[in-house]
């Protein structure tokens, strides 16, 4: 199931999980979970979870080269291409992280307790845990846009996704400046107009092509 840039979807799984898909992103999960066999489902992009509880058949999100094991729990997985790492926001319950070749091992592998944030990066294999505000990575599921320390190319990606356009940013610069917004639904017009009030931020807009100054 592929989410086209501008959209966000919801989708209820035959057990009864429920997955909230962020826009530009895609799963794949069978019709039926099969007895006797885990739960599995494969993702690209953004998703926040709220897995049914089956202690029988663990519940594990394949996300490229991290696998995210659960029994029953909320949380949040952003594994975009772009972003060379995927994040693992837990809110209710546990989970436990670890890379695709492995077999998941609660006494070696990383678990998560609410509040935690694990990253998986990419290039070094490695997962980091550190406390966060859930809220600012769960925003998204409530239409908001939540921005905190994240660079303006980040930011961009993330305003291109949700609002299907092409950002163009010929200052790179302010490009790797990071900067701290929050926003509820709206308009693309809406957002850059408060970058432009509180940041001076100079922009054009022409069609669905943005260009920044």
């Amino acid at each position: 199931l592929p989410v086209p840039y501008g959209k966000r979807f919801d989708i209820e799984l035959s057990d009864g999980t429920t997955v909230f898909l962020n826009a530009g992103s895609s799963i794949k999960y069978p019709v039926n979970f099969i007895k006797g066999m885990n739960r599995e489902v494969f993702l690209t992009g953004e998703a926040y979870l709220e897995v049914a509880k089956d202690t029988e058949h663990p519940f594990i999100v394949n996300a490229d080269e991290l696998n995210v094991e659960v029994l029953g729990t909320q949380f949040n997985v952003s594994n975009y291409p772009e972003d060379n790492r995927t994040e693992v926001v837990l809110v209710e319950g546990s989970v436990g992280m670890y890379k695709d070749e492995e077999t998941f091992d609660k006494d070696r592998n990383v678990i998560l307790s609410p509040g935690l944030k694990g990253t998986f990066d990419e290039t070094t294999t490695q997962i980091e845990t550190k406390e966060v505000s859930t809220k600012v990575y769960t925003a998204w599921v409530g239409g908001e846009l939540v921005f905190r320390n994240m660079t303006f190319d980040n930011i961009l990606k993330k305003l291109e996704r949700t609002y299907n356009v092409t950002i163009n940013n010929t200052n790179r610069e302010l490009g790797r400046k990071p900067f701290n917004a929050s926003f509820k639904e709206g308009d693309i017009n809406e957002v850059l107009q408060s970058f432009k009030k509180y940041y001076g931020i100079e922009y054009s807009i022409s069609n669905n092509e943005v260009n920044i100054n």
